[in-house]
């Protein structure tokens, strides 16, 4: 699953090639999907780039990334489509499920999978995000990495790392930050974008959701919401609550964190962070997400109640294992 050079000897075979990462996208998806994009254009490939939805805002300083299109037709052919940062058609989009002339299937990620559901695959677990695995894609090419390649996996590995803080940040990671840094990546400027340019709606949906601050399971368990009238009241979009999770993990005492967002439709959405002990990406597949054994997430279909109900008693289960 690590054969670099098995993979890339496909890839050489197709000339029209679709590449695409989950919905709701985050910087690793986005910085490989436009990386590979880079890379497939370099060997003389056809890349069409596809998410279905928009990038979030504090994204689109990546090169390319007004090159994403948001639909496909679906009758139009690929010879091979690579599915970036996840492993099932159905985490893209139906629109990308439902092609008519799909090609080779294939992914390119670093989470450990049990389902990927691709003909090809490219997994390296030891790699901190997949933008890195693209690095070493290209390198296996023979291909230089350029300013704006760069650009678009370290941000994929800032995206990954907590920008160096989380457990997968080790000396390997900080040789590859040096090196994309080199390469023409600007620290600064993706902290400037990714960090410190939140709109002042962001600010007030934060206040609204930290006032639903819940502690439980003797101070190890702490949540927060995110409702429709909450995005109503502040004029804020859904996307520029990705990271509040953070906030009821960074309290003392507390392992596990869920963020609840209901996006409409009767589902919604649960991000999952842990600290020490529990493995949340193994909470969220039992659930039908996945993720890192330290940060994951799922979609519940079910009333906020209920779907808060469900979380807190696998979480509860996963404590007392």
């Amino acid at each position: 699953m690590e054969d670099y050079a098995a993979f890339l000897e496909r890839l050489r075979d197709s000339q029209r090639v679709l590449v695409a990462s989950h919905y709701s996208p985050d910087g690793d998806g986005i910085g490989s999907t436009l990386a590979l994009g880079f890379m497939l254009e370099r060997l003389g490939k056809s890349p069409v780039m596809y998410n279905r939805d928009s990038i979030p805002d504090n994204l689109r300083f990546l090169p390319g990334a007004e090159r994403l299109v948001r639909s496909i037709d679906p009758n139009e052919s690929f010879d091979m489509a690579i599915m970036v940062d996840c492993a099932q058609p159905s985490r893209v989009s139906d629109e990308f499920a439902a092609r008519k002339n799909p090609g080779v299937l294939a992914c390119i990620d670093h989470h450990v999978l049990e389902n990927a559901e691709a003909e090809l695959l490219l997994l390296d677990p030891t790699a901190a995000s997949a933008g890195e695995v693209v690095m070493r894609l290209m390198k296996s090419a023979g291909l230089v990495i350029d300013a704006a390649v760069a650009k678009c996996i370290y941000t994929t590995l800032v995206v990954d790392t907590g920008f160096f803080k989380y457990s997968s940040t080790n000396a390997h990671v900080f040789e590859l930050a040096a090196e994309l840094v080199g390469n023409g990546a600007q620290p600064w400027e993706v902290a400037k974008y990714m960090e410190e340019s939140y709109p002042a709606s962001r600010m007030k949906l934060l206040a609204r959701s930290l006032a639903t601050l819940d502690i439980s399971l003797g101070g190890r368990y702490a949540t927060m919401e995110v409702t429709e009238e909450m995005l109503l009241a502040t004029g804020a979009t859904i996307e520029v609550s990705d990271e509040f999770a953070t906030y009821p993990r960074s309290i003392a005492g507390v392992e596990v964190a869920a963020l609840f967002r209901d996006i409409g439709d009767g589902v919604v959405k649960v991000s999952l962070r842990s600290k020490d002990i529990v493995d949340v990406a193994a909470i969220a597949r039992s659930m039908g997400g996945g993720g890192h054994m330290r940060a994951a997430g799922l979609r519940v279909r079910a009333p906020l109640a209920e779907a808060k109900e469900r979380i807190r008693a696998a979480v509860e289960s996963a404590l007392g294992s």
